[in-house]
This record gives structure tokens, sequence and C-alpha cells, in this order.
């Protein structure tokens, strides 16, 4: 039996560590890093606590609706994420969870994505793109379970302590078509 000398061992060891690790290239450092526009909307979305409320017009046709919604929003990885939740809210206190909401910044794409899972099954994806001063725009396409699909926008306006969100269903034809708007207002201190 042939004894493999242990210095040779450990280069043949660390070469197929070589082997299997992949090589990535490093990007300059200000390539990797979001876009200013993406940082501050993420401090504003997560600042006092990252709680946001708006009534529900339905309520008041539909006993069945909530009185009002809840969003929650953190920040993670550095900033370079948001993690969300889209809640109802009766009596003042939180019922069902409706949609949770992962969105982040795509440092290969250099684009701001977003992934939303909720209700019956029913996942959406899309492009968060900025407006300038302090507009968005969310452009996303969901899908139930069996397959069948739509897309949906939303153009948002933050405003201090409020943000309104006006949201939209987009046709085949690429048309936005309005069809509700709401005002989030921040709830300080909330957990």
């Amino acid at each position: 039996m042939q004894v493999i000398p242990r210095f040779l061992m450990l280069f043949l060891c660390w070469g197929l560590a070589a082997c299997a690790t992949p090589s990535v290239a490093q990007p300059a450092a200000s390539a990797a890093a979001p876009p200013a526009w993406w940082a501050a909307h993420v401090r504003y979305m997560t600042e006092g606590g990252g709680v946001w409320r708006t009534p529900n017009p339905a309520a008041a046709t539909d006993p069945a609706q909530p009185d009002a919604f809840g969003m929650e929003w953190r920040a993670v990885n550095d900033g370079r994420g948001l993690i969300g939740r889209l809640y109802g809210i009766e009596a003042g206190r939180e019922t069902s969870e409706f949609w949770t909401f992962r969105e982040f910044f795509h440092p290969g794409e250099r684009r701001v994505l977003v992934h939303q899972w909720g209700g019956p099954g029913a996942y959406g994806f899309g492009e968060t793109t900025n407006l300038g001063e302090d507009r968005f725009q969310l452009d996303q396409t969901f899908w139930l379970p069996d397959g069948r699909s739509w897309r949906e926008g939303h153009r948002t306006h933050e405003q201090g302590d409020a943000y309104v969100t006006d949201v939209f269903d987009i046709g085949a034809d690429g048309q936005w078509v309005a069809r509700n708007s709401n005002t989030w207002t921040r709830v300080r201190g909330a957990q």
C-alpha cells in the first residue's frame, strides 16, 4: 500500500477545495452598492419601527372586511433588502395576515426586485423603479395556483410620516387603469 506524504495530501486537498469553489469576480465597491434612492427608501419605510396603517373604505359596506390594514417593514442585509407583511386590523387588533413581501436590490442586475406571496397561494413578482422626488413605481405580475395571472401596478409618493399609494390594473396592452388609492400613516414606536 502506498502512503501519500502529508504535505502532498494537504496540497491535493487545497487544490480540490480551490476547484470546488467557483471563482467570483470582485466588482468595484461602488458598483455593488445599492443606489442612494434605494437606501433612502429602506430607511424611510423602517423608521420609527416600520409600522404603517391605512383605513379600509370597503369595511363600510362589507362587514367581512377589516376596519383597516397594517404593514410592517424591517431592513435586512445591511439595508439592501426589506421584509414586509400586510395584515388586517379589526377593532384596533391585528387579524389575518394577507401578504408577505421581500424587496431587495439585486447587485448583478442593478435593479430592485419584489417577491410577494399570500392569499390563496397567490404569488407576485416585479420591479420597483425610482420616478424621482420620493416617488416610486412597482410593476408586478401575479399568479394563482391554477396558473391564471394578471398585472398590477403601484405608484407611491413618500411624504413625511405618510405615503400615498395609487393602485392600477395593467391591461394586456400595457395601459395603467386607476383602481384605488391608499394613504398609509406611520405608527411610531409600534412593535
